[in-house]
């Protein structure tokens, strides 16, 4: 049996979703359609290219300079709860400078996707994948599969997908492009439009709006967080590896009991 997948956006909280795609592969889930938003997408991609493997050692390494240029030591502060005036006032100090140059730099990001995925091997991949993002030039939202995506720009529209709203902005072919959580940050849409009926989704709960979909006809697979995930812009590898930990967990649990009940039938 062929699956769909979906992979809802929610920063930091991505890891949970590899932990999960782990799992989803040593079960023997065959999927062949991945639909993700924002980290979902990139996630998404690495799924598609076939290195679930690299995307685990990836997380299970993150460290928030490999994500972001903050000045030092001011994010661990602030993840550590440290709200004295001298932190508070040095923040408002750097919060000022990053909206004077269009956001929170993240070239470090950029540069960890570039270096970990292949056009060439997600265009080869025989599953297929769609991704969510904004067109702010053109004021519309853009839900776009591989092939329809220009020949040596498909890493930067994944990369535009997680362009998160405090970030700078992707800029494509001169157009201006924002995070896809602002349009549908869980686009199962995607996946039952190429015709899968059996779709697992990954859910980390983060910002984002949530079209409707009509799922009649549909067999939902949810896996979803049974405790509490941190904060989305939280890329600790501590917060990331126990992420990574319950995904895995959690994605055994809900598939063993799908592959019990199937099984009775």
């Amino acid at each position: 049996m062929s699956f769909g997948l979906v992979l809802e956006g929610g920063g930091g909280r991505g890891a949970y979703q590899i932990g999960a795609c782990k799992a989803i592969k040593e079960l023997g889930f065959e999927i062949s359609m991945v639909a993700g938003t924002s980290v979902g997408a990139l996630n998404g991609a690495m799924v598609v290219q076939g290195d679930i493997d690299l995307a685990y050692n990836v997380w299970h390494e993150l460290k928030p300079e490999h994500v972001l240029r903050l000045e030092d030591g001011l994010y661990n502060k602030l993840l550590a709860g440290d709200h004295r005036p001298g932190t508070m006032r040095k923040l408002v100090r750097y919060v000022r400078k990053v909206l004077a140059e269009g956001g929170l730099d993240v070239t470090p990001l950029e540069k960890l996707v570039k270096s970990v995925l292949s056009e060439e091997k997600i265009r080869n991949s025989h599953i297929g994948f769609g991704i969510v993002t904004v067109d702010l030039t053109a004021r519309r939202a853009v839900e776009i599969y591989k092939e329809e995506i220009p020949d040596g720009q498909l890493v930067d529209y994944v990369i535009a997908s997680a362009s998160f709203p405090a970030f700078k902005r992707t800029i494509i072919d001169g157009r201006t492009f924002i995070d896809g959580a602002l349009y549908n940050n869980l686009p199962i849409n995607l996946v039952s439009n190429r015709g899968f009926r059996n779709i697992i989704v990954l859910r980390t709960y983060g910002m984002g709006i949530k079209r409707r979909v009509n799922t009649e006809g549909l067999n939902i697979i949810s896996i979803s967080p049974s405790e509490n995930l941190s904060s989305v812009m939280d890329f600790s590898n501590k917060s990331a590896r126990r992420s990574l930990e319950l995904g895995y967990y959690d994605a055994c649990k809900v598939l063993e009991d799908y592959l019990r009940s199937a099984s009775r039938q």
